[in-house]
């Protein structure tokens, strides 16, 4: 009998451990003079070992509603508990974060908890950040 308590009580609480949340991403500085036709590229991240080689998830978003070098995105069915997220604004509509010849970002990006790395990208747990339902999440472009 407390073994079949047991189970069932286990049983009920998958669907809580496997529930999907969605969070408000507040953006600025976004590059306003290359809104039109661009898209915000957001890669949602869950584990160290997969920062910046294999998110989890990605959205991509117009940012023709883009004012003002600000936008606000929903970002939908996440994953709950702690996540990092690496974004970039894609200007000219090719699917990549560009780069120069020395291998820096010619678009505008950013990161969770506006992380910043020395002579690179920061570390995933600069950008952990775990979302509240109601309290955005808010990014400053670089």
């Amino acid at each position: 009998m407390k073994k079949a308590l047991l189970t069932a009580a286990l049983f009920a609480l998958l669907p809580l451990s496997s529930h999907a949340a969605d969070i408000t991403l507040e953006v600025e500085g976004l590059d306003a003079s290359r809104t039109t036709g661009a898209a915000l590229l957001v890669g949602i991240y869950t584990e160290a070992g997969q920062w910046l080689n294999n998110a989890a998830s990605g959205q991509r978003f117009a940012l023709d509603a883009a004012v003002g070098g600000k936008v606000t995105v929903v970002l939908k069915n996440l994953p709950e508990g702690q996540l990092a997220l690496s974004l970039f604004q894609d200007a000219n509509g090719n699917g990549k974060l560009d780069m120069n010849a020395m291998g820096m970002p010619t678009e505008p990006y950013g990161f969770s908890n506006n992380a910043i790395g020395q002579y690179g990208p920061p570390k995933f747990e600069q950008a952990v950040v775990t979302p509240a339902a109601g309290v955005p999440v808010k990014v400053r472009l670089n």
